[in-house]
């Protein structure tokens, strides 16, 4: 390379590729977010909000665990203009995008990390598909991985005693508090750093006396802050809903099983032997960042494999599936990318010119999202990215939302509307359910490419609040979740055809599923839209536009 077109300096080749891949991160996470209709677990807070007052809200973790600040946020939106999906996704987009921010601007001091290492790990962090999931989904996941790294890296901020380590205190109180609140499972994270550092004090033997005393003090005076904001928020719903609390620890035990998976999971990879190459190259990450930092080693090692461990020996329910498994150890995901990142570099150390590395990182990580899930399900239309059929198990033949679903035959309809050009035609399903469990159309969509909304039927084929909610309520404004009502009363929502489906689709097919009585209420239909255009055992579809 010749002196005119050599970089000024060796960084600025990874400060590109820092910048590109926070771009390309908050492009994966923004993708079709807008049309995204909301599933599973995001329904825990919406039935909240529909169900409940503030007071209500704030004292009770709910049978389903809603994330109390969350719902709260999203009550005050529903009394001031109305609750959308896009608002209800924005502070988790806005959270994704933060932590790959927050993570190129950390560990910049004293050589802790390169400049190459820190580009290396937000490109990894930005193609993260437990990350991106997590950043498009409706619950604090996004919030709590952003506010727990947060935590971890202001605790030790502060313990060092750095410039302005007072406000790094502050800034450790105020993210374990708001972590805590918005899903306790995190606080095994952000409490073990009292327990590192207090046994660092406890045995470091050139202490003195005095200078013990002094530092245990300053840990229980940023621990009793922290518990007392802690059990201010937490105390009511745990005194309120202790019994549920409790009888959720207990259930489920971890496998040797379900922890490779959930390794699986972490890496973003469904591939064994691609497995072992990205631990094996996190070893040498950990063995490279412990010769620069033994204490971040260690402490890092301390935090995120002791609160993994806390987790599965309480046995929160469901914590044997790898997808739950994996969301609980999210706080853990980003330093496990580090060592990866430094690993990787090792291995380009070889390519001596930084501009050189800096290609062939990207090129790996792009080969890296390649082998992921992502590359299968971000086809146009998918507004079910969040369908447990992609984000369970990313390996089909270990995920029961691909091998149990029903055999039922594809109505016709939809392969004739594939005929037609994509993205043309907007479809009403319904009755519907809000679980992966009986949810088709992530199947039907890929088939036909077509955009969808979900029809409530309440009150036109019986009253339904599981995952319905009338259109007098007008505190919603969901655009992807129409009502029948309106339609028979005239309003299409610019949608092409009403598809009336006459019974529940089950995964599996023997399971036990509430579905309203279709047959009887198509009468009524009729009477308003006329004669279906299409009837099969499984649909009956009118039009809602007059041809011509």
């Amino acid at each position: 390379m010749s002196d005119a077109v050599r970089p000024r300096s060796p960084e600025l080749p990874w400060a590109i590729v820092a910048g590109i891949a926070i771009l390309v991160g908050t492009w994966l996470r923004w993708y079709q977010l807008p049309i995204q209709v909301l599933l599973d677990d995001e329904w825990h807070a919406l039935h909240k909000v529909i169900h409940s007052d503030a007071w209500g809200i704030a004292t009770s973790f709910g049978f389903a665990d809603h994330s109390i600040p969350l719902t709260l946020y999203y009550r005050w939106l529903a009394l001031h203009g109305g609750l959308t999906e896009w608002v209800m996704h924005v502070p988790l987009l806005i959270s994704g995008v933060a932590l790959l921010v927050s993570v190129a601007m950390s560990f910049r001091r004293d050589g802790e990390t390169t400049p190459a290492a820190r580009a290396a790990w937000v490109t990894l962090l930005a193609i993260s598909p437990l990350l991106v999931y997590h950043s498009r989904t409706a619950r604090p996941y996004a919030l709590t991985s952003l506010l727990t790294f947060v935590a971890i890296v202001a605790f030790r901020r502060w313990w060092r005693k750095e410039r302005r380590c007072t406000a790094w205190g502050a800034g450790y109180a105020a993210a374990t508090f708001l972590s805590g609140w918005l899903h306790p499972i995190t606080l095994p994270f952000t409490l073990l750093p009292f327990a590192y550092y207090g046994a660092r004090a406890l045995l470091f033997t050139q202490r003195t006396p005095e200078t013990l005393v002094a530092a245990l003090r300053r840990l229980l005076l940023l621990g009793g802050i922290t518990v007392a904001a802690l059990a201010a928020a937490l105390g009511p719903p745990l005194v309120n809903d202790w019994s549920r609390f409790a009888a959720k620890a207990g259930r489920d035990a971890v496998t040797l099983e379900s922890v490779y998976r959930t390794l699986l999971m972490l890496f973003g990879i469904a591939q064994p032997p691609l497995l072992a190459v990205l631990v094996a190259l996190s070893g040498l990450g950990i063995g490279r960042l412990w010769q620069r930092e033994r204490d971040l080693v260690a402490y890092v090692l301390t935090v995120t494999l002791g609160a993994a461990v806390a987790i599965a020996l309480a046995q929160p329910q469901w914590i044997h599936h790898p997808g739950v498994y994996a969301r609980y150890l999210l706080p853990a995901l980003p330093f496990l990318l580090l060592f990866l990142a430094e690993g990787a570099l090792a291995c380009l150390e070889r390519l001596r010119r930084p501009a050189w590395q800096a290609v062939a990182m990207a090129a790996a990580a792009a080969l890296l999202w390649w082998a992921g899930p992502m590359p299968d399900y971000f086809y146009r239309p998918n507004q079910f990215m969040g369908h447990l059929r992609f984000q369970y198990d990313y390996d089909p033949a270990h995920n029961p939302y691909v091998l149990e679903i029903p055999r039922d035959p594809v109505p016709d309809f939809y392969r004739q509307l594939a005929q037609r050009p994509p993205r043309t035609l907007t479809l009403i399903e319904a009755p519907w359910r809000l679980e992966s469990n009986f949810n088709p159309h992530p199947w039907y969509q890929e088939i036909h490419r077509q955009y969808v909304k979900i029809g409530l039927v309440t009150p036109v084929c019986g009253v339904r609040d599981f995952g319905e909610y009338p259109a007098t309520l007008r505190a919603l404004r969901m655009r992807e979740l129409v009502h029948l009502s309106e339609i028979l009363a005239g309003k299409s929502y610019g949608a092409d055809y009403l598809v009336m489906h006459l019974k529940a689709w089950k995964t599996p097919p023997d399971a036990e599923v509430d579905w309203p009585d279709v047959a009887a209420c198509l009468t009524s239909i009729e009477a308003k839209l006329g004669a279906p255009v299409y009837r099969d055992d499984q649909i009956v579809v009118f039009a809602l536009k007059k041809p011509g």
